[in-house]
């Protein structure tokens, strides 16, 4: 991907970075140290849904080395919504951060989302574990 082709797929919405990382791979990069509540995650969806359309995709949510209080936005980002219907193929949550981890950890073994889901220590090992979930899609 060019660096104009880049930048006309990134999205700032000032809490987040949202940009394409491969075609239907969306990358969703925070970046203040903040809870990110239901209508801001309202907006990281209808954002994605900007770069990706209707297809399939996958999506990575880049916590890094933050620590981003995450009940109201793992609420709705890990939400029982039909992956059918969002035709969101998987999703994985890269963070370093231990209790970033620890959060996100827990709240995918409690809430067992219908979407595959993993936690990642690096956006590398998160595309090598979303391609197959997508190659299952064409």
């Amino acid at each position: 991907m060019s660096a104009q082709e880049e930048m006309s797929n990134r999205v700032d919405l000032g809490f987040v970075s949202i940009h394409l990382i491969k075609a239907n791979i969306v990358c969703v990069d925070c970046i203040l140290e903040e809870a990110v509540s239901v209508d801001r995650g309202i907006k990281i969806i209808e954002t994605i849904r900007t770069l990706v359309g209707n297809g399939p995709h996958a999506i990575i949510v880049n916590i890094a080395s933050l620590y981003t209080p995450s009940k109201e936005f793992f609420k709705f980002i890990l939400s029982q919504r039909s992956p059918e219907k969002d035709k969101l193929m998987a999703r994985a949550i890269v963070t370093t951060n231990p209790a970033s981890r620890l959060d996100a950890k827990n709240f995918i073994n409690f809430f067992k989302p219908l979407t595959p889901t993993k936690l990642c220590f690096t956006i590398d090992e998160a595309v090598d574990w979303i391609e197959p979930h997508l190659n299952k899609a064409d």
